[in-house]
């Protein structure tokens, strides 16, 4: 028996928004212990000899995907990937681009913006493309299944509570009120998020005229106001 509930999520920013989605209620997850025992049983293979293929295969898969190779596993997926710059080198190259800039608008001669290299490169993600028999193996065992809503016919409404949110901004506010702007790492080490959460959340509350939060200036050099006026 399948149970599912229904979730409603409220839009952070505008309470008269939600989002509404059906989540399938989490079983305990398979060990693996579990795993390697089932399949054993079922090909008549050693739980040895299955746990051991197993962990060369994470090996070579390990090695490949850093070696840069895509790696496909049959019946499961296709695995590559992704890179990014350095948060450090990122903010650095922002810093030389803005003097550029300014270089130029000043009519001086811009002094040239350094290209990263390789030694600035690192991963960011892994990438998982799905089997489509895979897909629709699992889909098609699910759709046998019987299922239950929880919660009766009106199922489980559930909204975001966003009062830790509004425990961040009053947080900056605070900060605020004694000094004359906040930084990125400034929003971060008051909330406790990590900086590129930080980063994203201002992004977004700086849109968000309750917040009243602005912010002036570009790149690494971008600090965070209290807004003037009630919808800056």
């Amino acid at each position: 028996m399948l149970q599912y509930y229904k979730l409603e999520q409220r839009d952070t920013f505008d309470m008269k928004k939600t989002r509404t989605v059906y989540k399938l209620k989490k079983k305990a997850t398979a060990s693996a212990e579990a795993f390697i025992h089932e399949v054993a049983k079922r090909h008549g293979f050693s739980e040895s000899v299955i746990s051991g293929v197993l962990m060369d295969v994470a090996d070579e898969f390990e090695y490949l995907l850093g070696q840069g190779f895509g790696v496909t596993l049959p019946g499961i997926g296709t695995f590559t990937v992704g890179v990014r710059l350095k948060e450090e080198r990122k903010e650095q190259l922002e810093d030389e681009q803005e003097a550029a800039a300014e270089a130029a608008e000043g009519g001086r001669k811009p002094k040239k913006v350094t290209e990263p290299n390789a030694r600035n490169i690192e991963l960011h993600h892994i990438n998982y493309r799905k089997d489509k028999h895979m897909f629709n193996n699992v889909a098609s065992r699910l759709r046998r299944q019987e299922k239950q809503r929880i919660g009766g016919r009106e199922g489980i409404r559930i909204t975001i509570d966003d009062s830790t949110q509004k425990e961040r901004i009053a947080a900056a506010h605070e900060f605020l009120s004694t000094h004359s702007f906040m930084r990125v790492s400034d929003y971060a080490e008051i909330t406790g998020l990590s900086r590129s959460s930080a980063q994203r959340e201002l992004r977004e509350l700086i849109q968000y005229a309750p917040a009243g939060i602005t912010c002036r200036g570009r790149g690494s050099h971008r600090i965070f106001v209290r807004c003037a006026h009630e919808n800056c």
